[in-house]
């Protein structure tokens, strides 16, 4: 289901065909004779209209007829409640692009059409969204998340490592990571960081730039040393390295914030 939560609506009139059934709510889109038909996850973002507004039936006395019936047109200005028919929905998706999975309803696994932008987390199984329709081909995409040196993995020796909670995905090109609001990673001698993709341990950074010292507006992380192109969707991955033994650090916290470019 998907329906009208918020902003200035605009409704108009259009050709729904003879003998065919929808549901009040459904997304439409025009068929190759120009009247309303059901969207699927295939439909061209800039092909959808918006939502229909009436409920037809076999029982419905104009059924067999072509008729007149009311869209609630995707605009800017709307934002809509949906299911989240296919895939898990986290908070970590807000801000991204999806599919629709068919006609009710979107797909977070799939990112095709990119046509649903979620605007706030709900539940697992339901967001807020506004309806892509049109818009530049490419966006430059952000995420970031605070961490404190207990979320790191004691990896048994120098360095503890953690998962950021996002996927780069697939056709990504990264371009920078900033590193701030840094408590000092204390207890050993030193600590520095690098971020990388689980095999490449810097792959989104230059050196290794210490994280030892408190710094509130942070450290330089440089420019990426390993390769910007995605072909498959990566979790980045955190390492902080101490002196001796990542045991020994006892404090710590950085926010780290990524930026990269997807198409949408």
């Amino acid at each position: 289901m998907i329906k009208l939560i918020s902003g200035d609506p605009t409704i108009n009139d259009y050709i729904a065909p003879a003998s065919t059934a929808f549901a009040f709510n459904n997304v439409v889109t025009r068929d190759t004779s120009g009247q309303l038909a059901k969207a699927t996850k295939f439909t061209p973002r800039s092909e959808l209209l918006g939502l229909i507004q009436r409920t037809i039936t076999s029982t419905d006395a104009d059924y067999a007829s072509t008729k007149s019936v009311g869209v609630l047109e995707f605009t800017d200005n709307v934002e809509f409640e949906t299911d989240v028919d296919t895939g898990t929905l986290t908070t970590s998706m807000v801000g991204k692009r999806f599919d629709l999975t068919d006609h009710d309803g979107i797909d977070v696994t799939a990112e095709g059409q990119k046509t649903a932008q979620i605007t706030r987390y709900i539940s697992a199984s339901k967001a807020r969204v506004k309806i892509i329709t049109s818009g530049d081909k490419f966006q430059l995409a952000s995420y970031q998340e605070t961490v404190t040196y207990d979320q790191f993995t004691d990896g048994g020796g120098t360095a503890g490592t953690y998962e950021l909670g996002i996927s780069i995905p697939a056709g990504a090109t990264f371009a920078h990571a900033l590193v701030t609001a840094i408590t000092g990673f204390t207890g050993d001698t030193s600590a520095a960081l690098t971020i990388g993709d689980g095999t490449d341990v810097d792959r989104y950074n230059t050196g290794t730039p210490s994280v030892f010292t408190t710094a509130a507006a942070g450290v330089a992380a440089g420019a990426p040393s390993g390769t910007t192109w995605h072909t498959a969707a990566i979790a980045p991955v955190l390492t902080v390295t101490s002196a001796t033994d990542f045991t020994s650090v006892v404090a710590g916290a950085l926010t780290v914030t990524l930026f990269w470019y997807q198409a949408s």
